[in-house]
């Protein structure tokens, strides 16, 4: 065999190989779901990870009911396709430690009195963990943890409604009311400061609240307050409820439980320095997991239904995943670490119905850095 007939073997073999490999990658970046992660993937240069508080607890989610027949997941991105520049590890974060305070119970009875509630509202024994308030005027209740530093405020706005003139709040007016009460309160820092909110006015038809856009008739707001870190949004069990949520109304009653006739508020604080570096999963092993329903399903929400109302149950045929982006997650309950999970937003289709928005969360932090017992869901009432 002569060099020239050598050479023109090489060069054919060579073109093979060439529209081999090429095809591959073409396959990989157009027709394999997470294509592009996987190349990304092959070629970045990979940390070595720094797991600094070792295997983390499973996180617990609490998952709202629906249907029980199983829905079709359907990704609906801009480009039909997975993201492909999400980060292959994240930070975890820990919270700082529940410390005890022996002033723990004179600051309560503080914070109960900024909220109207006297010694005569008093209700619960004074060596309990938890102080109860009930004011029969305003038909309020107060909870305040001695703990955890938890409060809970509700009303029956049973005839409270003319307590509140129309047009009397804003969507301006009402954060400003709202992180007034939270700081004189001592729940609330820099990070819900420089955060965000969602703002609802609210009217009131006979003893019920029900959402305006019109300023002229609003007369209860509802402020949920909103937090990141790095520039990665930290959720709740609920994205739609904001771990500090507080309602305003501007009553001329001077220090009243109707000033602030609603209020939840779970406020942990974070610590930020970490040198921690978990690996997250692809985003693919995150989709694939939702598509087969593993996925917690944290919010739904019929389009034209009252947002001051409670979750009922909904029947769900269809969902189609609009976006998919890393955030981190916290529950009411205190946690040692502030941990990143997938979340899952779009919307949801059923025969007979207008539909709504929908989303999903999945654990983040690949399942070798975490205990392994089953991921802790709890179904919503």
């Amino acid at each position: 065999m002569n060099l020239t007939r050598v050479s023109a073997m090489l060069k054919k073999a060579s073109k093979w190989v060439f529209l081999v490999i090429g095809a591959y990658y073409i396959a990989i970046l157009l027709i394999i779901p997470g294509g592009q992660s996987a190349i990304r993937a092959l070629f970045t240069k990979k940390e070595p990870p720094v797991i600094t508080y070792g295997l983390l607890d499973q996180l617990e989610f609490v998952e709202k009911r629906i249907g029980k027949t199983a829905p079709e997941y359907v990704l609906n991105t801009k480009n039909g396709k997975l993201p492909t520049n999400l980060p292959m590890q994240l930070p975890v974060y820990k919270f700082k430690p529940i410390q005890y305070s022996y002033l723990a119970g004179k600051n309560a009875i503080s914070d109960a009195a900024r909220l109207g509630f006297g010694d005569k509202d008093l209700s619960s024994d004074l060596k309990g963990k938890t102080y109860v308030w009930r004011n029969s005027l305003t038909k309020s209740t107060l909870s305040i943890d001695l703990e955890t530093r938890k409060l809970t405020l509700i009303t029956d706005f049973s005839g409270s409604g003319n307590s509140y003139a129309p047009g009397n709040i804003s969507i301006q007016k009402a954060p400003i009311l709202a992180s007034q009460i939270l700081l004189a309160i001592y729940r609330f820092d820099d990070s819900y400061a420089k955060g965000t909110q969602n703002i609802i006015l609210g009217s009131f038809q006979g003893n019920k609240i029900y959402e305006t856009t019109d300023v002229r008739e609003a007369q209860l707001a509802r402020i949920d307050y909103y937090r990141t870190i790095d520039n990665y949004p930290i959720f709740g069990p609920d994205p739609s409820e904001g771990l500090l949520r507080v309602s305003v109304g501007n009553t001329p009653q001077g220090v009243s439980p109707l000033n602030n006739p609603m209020m939840g508020v779970n406020y942990w604080e974070i610590i930020p320095q970490t040198d921690s570096k978990y690996p997250i999963i692809p985003v693919s092993e995150a989709w694939a997991a939702v598509k087969s329903g593993k996925g917690i399903i944290s919010r739904v929400f019929q389009r034209g239904l009252n947002p001051f109302e409670s979750y009922v149950p909904l029947e769900v045929e269809k969902i189609l995943i609009d976006n998919i982006y890393l955030g981190y997650y916290e529950t009411p309950k205190y946690q040692t670490y502030l941990q990143p999970i997938y979340i899952f937003s779009g919307t949801y289709t059923t025969r007979g119905s207008p539909g709504g928005d929908i989303t999903i969360y999945f654990p983040a932090v690949s399942g070798q850095y975490t205990k392994q017992n089953a991921t802790n869901t709890t179904p919503s009432k």
